[in-house]
């Protein structure tokens, strides 16, 4: 098994690598400011966001879908609070 450090920077490669540039910027930036502060299970949930599919993901986080079960969770929502916040990204979301 890896050691935890290596499996945060290869979370962080990911979050800032998925393809979609929304997404890109979604994930990175939130594991750039919180993936230090996750535990062993919210790494996990985190990484179960990063391997759903672009499109899905983007409507589970803007409404158009409702989210799944499994990805469902603090860490879905903490990242909701972070980028849909109009304090930190304006009031034209």
């Amino acid at each position: 098994m890896q050691d935890i450090e290596t499996y945060k920077k290869k979370l962080m490669f990911r979050a800032w690598h998925r393809g979609m540039k929304e997404l890109d910027l979604l994930m990175g930036t939130f594991a750039q400011d919180e993936l230090a502060l996750l535990d062993g299970h919210e790494l996990v949930q985190f990484e179960r966001l990063i391997d759903a599919e672009d499109n899905d993901l983007l409507n589970y986080f803007n409404g158009k879908q409702p989210v799944p079960e499994h990805l469902a969770g603090s860490v879905f929502e903490r990242i909701k609070a972070q980028v849909f916040t109009p304090e930190r990204y304006g009031k034209n979301l």
